[in-house]
């Protein structure tokens, strides 16, 4: 256990003139003697020495003083770089008196409060220099500077060794701050990661589903609604556009295919999360055992055939549902229109449509003369009569 200060000057007397009974004696080891004469300067006795006029002479007073090793701990609190905060530094040093004359003369009873203004001064030069969170590099420096100080003409000092400290209620309290700090990064790290998951997974969809869960279903329908109702409107205001610059640098096609593109997006499908919110989308119905036909779903008329079925063509499918190519509304420009009937008696020959009209059927030759009945061209006349070549009417 280190001191933390002591009094160098162990005891002090009065003296007789005369002291043939008393005489002054030598001081035990590590001890000195500092005898303080009427007149002229004190005289300092060490151990083993002979002390001049022991029983008679002009020492008015004598004093002990301590001349041994001493540990001392001191306490200095050092300013940072930063002057609301300050180091709390413990200084370890071993002192010896080697002056005791002088530590009479200057009345020194309280070691480390002599020494403690010195040694403060000494290193708050060296620690001003350094932040806070410099800790360690600060204490290297302190030792550097206070390792070679020798102390003064009265004091010897040796093994000078500086300590910074950290407070055990501040240190508790960063430390539960650092750890709290630390879970709170892990656990965000963690969410984050989930959403990142859930996103690359599912999508929009995902995100959806996370506002369903912290806010409830009102939340998602209101972010759909807004997804929507910005989709319609960009879709409506490029409608327009095509509307308005409908110029003659485009083919009369060019424009109706543009048309037709945008009117099947702004009366079709959304490319809102889950088909958006129209009353048209038929959404909620379970998969049916054949992927290729969805359920609820009946099989498009234009896609078949008289006698037979078309073998549907597999189409690519995403998340909100399969992707079916728009049917054409009729037959393309280099094919004949057909009837839906029986099919025509003749060959078609697309070169007469291209020549000249198709001409009409001749009328039918009359019969033959003798096969002919004679029929009256007067209508009305009464049956019975006869002509004269003997035929009736």
């Amino acid at each position: 256990m280190h001191q933390l200060t002591y009094d160098p000057i162990v005891d002090s007397q009065d003296l007789s003139p005369v002291r043939l009974l008393s005489p002054l004696r030598s001081p035990a080891p590590g001890h000195a003697l500092v005898l303080v004469p009427y007149r002229g300067p004190a005289v300092t006795v060490e151990p083993g020495d002979e002390i001049p006029s022991a029983r008679f002479g002009t020492y008015r007073k004598v004093f002990t003083v301590d001349t041994g090793d001493r540990r001392l701990v001191l306490s200095i609190p050092l300013l940072s770089r930063d002057a609301t905060f300050a180091f709390q530094s413990t200084v370890g040093l071993t002192c010896q008196v080697i002056d005791p004359g002088e530590i009479v003369a200057r009345g020194i009873h309280d070691m480390s409060g002599a020494l403690f203004g010195h040694m403060r001064r000494m290193m708050r030069g060296v620690s001003r220099h350094y932040d806070i969170a410099e800790f360690h590099e600060a204490e290297a420096a302190l030792n550097d500077a206070v390792r070679d100080f020798p102390g003064d003409t009265a004091i010897q000092l040796r093994n000078i060794h500086v300590e910074l400290l950290v407070d055990a209620d501040e240190a508790a309290t960063s430390g539960r701050k650092y750890r709290d700090v630390v879970r709170e990064t892990r656990l965000a790290g963690m969410r984050r990661q989930r959403h990142l998951d859930m996103m690359h997974e599912h999508g929009v969809e995902g995100l959806l589903a996370e506002i369903v869960e912290r806010e409830g279903p009102q939340a998602a329908l209101t972010w759909i609604e807004k997804a929507e109702a910005a989709e319609r409107a960009e879709l409506l205001k490029t409608f327009h556009m095509v509307l308005e610059r409908g110029d003659a640098d485009r083919e009369p096609f060019e424009i109706a295919e543009a048309e037709r593109d945008v009117m099947s997006r702004v009366l079709g499908g959304s490319t809102a999360p889950f088909g958006g919110t129209r009353g048209s989308r038929f959404r909620g119905s379970l998969a049916s055992a054949d992927p290729d036909h969805p359920a609820g779903k009946t099989a498009d008329p234009a896609r078949c055939t008289t006698g037979t079925t078309r073998e549907a063509a597999p189409h690519p499918r995403t998340a909100l549902g399969r992707v079916v190519p728009a049917e054409p509304s009729g037959p393309p420009d280099d094919e004949p229109l057909g009837g839906t009937g029986e099919p025509p008696p003749r060959r078609y020959d697309p070169r007469l449509r291209a020549t000249a009209p198709e001409p009409e059927p001749a009328p039918a030759p009359p019969p033959p003369p003798e096969t002919t009945p004679k029929v009256s061209r007067v209508r009305g006349a009464r049956p019975g009569r006869t002509s004269p070549g003997g035929e009736g009417w």
